[in-house]
């Protein structure tokens, strides 16, 4: 199996993430570096579970492959667990563009009144933000998060999107609300192997790559301004969407601090406490009044 895509965006791009996540797979990472097989244990993204579906008044459910039978007024559930990519992982996760796809189907199903993103992620790639979120925002239908676990980084960016954001209880956390980015500096270990890499540059390319061989040398100053550029816009989007209250504390969550539900919800991050019945009710009604 090829994982070229998934190693290149850990090792290169730019990550809405928590941290502790992150760190949890750096020994699957270091495996797949060295080129061992890996064991997935908890494959998404094929399983039922977390593919799309629609719930009706009367509590009937319709898988996504079954939303033409949907009744009139169902709330179209979008399941999103684990970190989050642009594309989707070799072992079938959903990336971001096929969720967009998601919410571009429910938005066009008749039958479909509104959409609930359910959500325990610890974030993700910054470059699986902008269609997602501009998905949500243009629907025409009222989008709710319900978020059940963990709502860190990018998960923030999706849910922010939303009208309305609910916890599932009081252990859920929420924000991380800033971007990194993790180089790799493998020439201690070509030169283990007896590598010796020589790059040769075309004259006219005097930038080209300027950015990561600085920040190996230890200039890692422009590669700074580029999250910075990142973040500034996570940052606008969470208190432009958000509520009176999260623009009122924005120098409380703007620095990359996680919240315990009962904060995030006193902080303006999050709206309330309820369960996923209380939320799909709350999206149809939303619906109707709209």
């Amino acid at each position: 199996m090829n994982f070229n895509n998934t190693i290149s965006s850990i090792l290169r791009g730019g990550w809405l993430i928590d941290k502790g996540w992150a760190n949890s797979q750096l020994p699957l990472l270091i495996s797949l570096l060295q080129g061992n097989n890996v064991s997935f244990v908890n494959r998404t993204g094929n399983e039922n579970f977390e593919l799309p579906f629609a719930i009706d008044a009367a509590g009937n459910r319709f898988d996504y492959n079954n939303l033409q039978n949907a009744t009139q007024n169902s709330v179209g559930v979008i399941p999103i667990t684990g970190a989050i990519t642009k594309y989707n992982g070799e072992c079938g996760e959903v990336g971001s563009i096929q969720r967009t796809s998601f919410i571009n189907a429910f938005a066009k199903n008749n039958n479909i009144s509104s959409i609930v993103q359910i959500l325990d992620t610890p974030g993700g790639e910054s470059r699986a933000a902008h269609d997602y979120v501009n998905a949500i925002k243009n629907c025409g239908k009222p989008v709710l998060t319900y978020v059940d676990g963990m709502c860190a980084s990018l998960g923030m960016w999706y849910a922010s999107a939303s009208k309305e954001v609910w916890l599932a209880n009081e252990f859920c956390e929420m924000g991380s609300i800033g971007t990194y980015c993790t180089l790799a500096d493998f020439n201690e270990y070509f030169a283990m192997q007896g590598i010796k890499l020589i790059e040769v540059y075309a004259p006219q390319s005097s930038e080209k790559n300027k950015d990561y061989k600085d920040a190996i040398s230890g200039d890692t100053s422009s590669i700074e301004d580029n999250l910075k550029i990142i973040t500034e816009k996570f940052i606008d989007f969470v208190a432009s969407n958000r509520n009176v209250t999260a623009r009122k504390n924005k120098n409380e969550w703007n620095k990359g601090k996680m919240f315990l539900a009962e904060e995030a919800i006193n902080i303006g991050l999050a709206d309330n406490m309820g369960s996923l019945e209380k939320v799909i009710n709350r999206a149809a009604f939303l619906a109707r009044k709209k």
